[in-house]
């Protein structure tokens, strides 16, 4: 077990997270590559919908992650952005990445400072959890749930692939929008054996903060599909 792996059994990490538009889950489900990077998917011509199409951090061969939970603020301003298609999902992905040699870290938002804050290595895994980050003009709450980065907005960047077996979860605003992404996937012919969960906090920047800030994590329920939870 190398220093990143023990340090997020130590911290009780239990995921990476990814969002994205619904829309895009019938591309990465109907694929065998998986989960890719901006850069992949417009080299092989493959539709897609990216998330952020500027990439200031200059990385747009890694895929944006965060540890946790999903950076809420970031989530939260791409969402107003797009006034016509509303519905996103945050997918779940296996810790093992984390400690992957490729994997990149930031204390803060990649972008910031073109991706100046960006490092690897535990070094740069451990810059997530200091007291302080260049994001935020407050220090680490004493009470902060240890496994969330100190700045809701750190983010982790991973190389792609992802498969499709190191997704292990997908997360929704609420029932109604499950059940509205399960007609939309089947319509389309596409079988998603993933449990999905109802989150709402994930999709409240306010609540979600306030709960990684008093060490309280978020709820989350699993969906049951007609008896069926998708697992």
């Amino acid at each position: 077990m190398n220093l990143i792996q023990q340090e997020c059994v130590n911290r009780g990490i239990t995921r990476i997270c990814h969002f994205t538009q619904s829309r895009n889950l019938a591309h990465i489900f109907d694929d065998t590559l998986g989960l890719c990077s901006k850069r992949t998917l417009r080299q092989l011509d493959m539709p897609h919908n990216p998330t952020d199409p500027d990439r200031y951090d200059g990385r747009d061969d890694l895929i944006c992650c965060s540890i946790e939970y999903p950076n809420t603020y970031y989530f939260a301003k791409v969402r107003e952005q797009d006034q016509l298609f509303k519905d996103w999902v945050v997918l779940m992905i296996e810790p093992s990445y984390l400690w992957h040699i490729e994997t990149c870290f930031c204390p803060c938002n990649a972008a910031r400072s073109r991706g100046a804050y960006i490092q690897t290595g535990i070094s740069g895994f451990r810059s997530l959890y200091a007291d302080t980050s260049p994001g935020i003009p407050f220090s680490r709450p004493q009470g902060h749930l240890p496994a969330a980065p100190t700045d809701i907005q750190a983010e982790v960047l991973l190389k792609d692939p992802i498969p499709l077996d190191s997704i292990t979860g997908i997360a929704v605003r609420s029932e109604e929008q499950a059940q509205r992404e399960m007609v939309r996937l089947e319509l389309q012919g596409i079988a998603i054996d993933k449990p999905i969960y109802i989150a709402p906090d994930f999709f409240d920047r306010t609540a979600l903060s306030r709960l990684i800030q008093r060490g309280v994590r978020a709820t989350e329920t699993l969906y049951e599909n007609g008896g069926l939870n998708g697992g």
